[in-house]
């Protein structure tokens, strides 16, 4: 009787970094890949999970064998995701020391509830960040998680793509969180200033890249002095009103 195959859980958005990891579990292990994606109401979500279903199909096609390791992504409306007081508590203390998406508090209570075991988060090296995400991964709220890529940045992972001969997979993917007419990024959202500090303008259209560019500053003095916010008005306004944006 063959030995049933080991189930990696992992959390897949269509994105850049997500994909690479998920690519690199199907080629270079035989487990079998379970993503989870959690539905929100951002103006990106139809268009990740659109991006999702194409990158899949394209997937199967190239590589035919991994079909049966590829199982269906579960998906689950953030709505029906109940709230931990015990996690928001501990997230809340780490947030005195550094900023913490929504994201990974609503990743955090969903693991609470539906895996028991380990996830996959595809967080990669960030310049300037290192310090506060020793604090992060050892936070309590995020004993799930687990960080395989953690070490290589966008210009790592596709190189490793390109020596692998799959990065068009990874060209599909998508990273915006406004995107703008014909699904084009806007080049003023965090993520796709990101996109063109880690060397991945050439993503962007010129006129996005340009605003992505122009951004950057404004963004890392954001980040740097993320815990003076609170005691300064202006920051304070800004906070409430852009915070979604840094």
């Amino acid at each position: 009787m063959q030995e049933a195959k080991e189930k990696v859980n992992v959390f897949w958005t269509g994105g850049f970094d997500s994909t690479f990891r998920l690519i690199q579990l199907l080629t270079t292990t035989p487990s079998q890949v379970q993503p989870h994606y959690i539905v929100r109401h951002e103006d990106s979500t139809g268009i990740e999970i659109a991006t999702m279903i194409r990158i899949r199909r394209a997937i199967v096609r190239r590589y035919p064998d991994v079909r049966s390791r590829f199982l269906p992504t579960i998906y689950i409306n953030e709505d029906l995701i109940p709230r931990h007081e015990d996690i928001d508590e501990k997230i809340n203390d780490l947030q005195k020391l550094g900023k913490v998406a929504e994201q990974y508090q609503i990743m955090s209570n969903y693991c609470r509830e539906f895996i028991p075991d380990k996830i996959e988060v595809a967080l990669t090296s960030i310049s300037g960040e290192k310090a506060f995400f020793n604090h992060f991964k050892n936070s309590e709220a995020f004993r799930n998680f687990e960080y395989p890529i953690v070490g290589l940045t966008k210009k790592d992972m596709l190189k490793i793509a390109k020596m692998n001969k799959w990065e068009e997979l990874l060209y599909m993917t998508s990273f915006c969180r406004r995107p703008r007419i014909k699904i084009k990024p806007c080049g003023t959202c965090g993520p796709c200033t990101d996109a063109v500090a880690s060397g991945m303008g050439f993503r962007l259209p010129l006129i996005a890249r340009i605003k992505a560019n122009l951004q950057i500053p404004v963004r890392n003095y954001w980040r740097k002095n993320y815990l003076k916010h609170n005691n300064s008005k202006l920051l304070k306004l800004v906070k409430r009103k852009f915070e979604d944006r840094f």
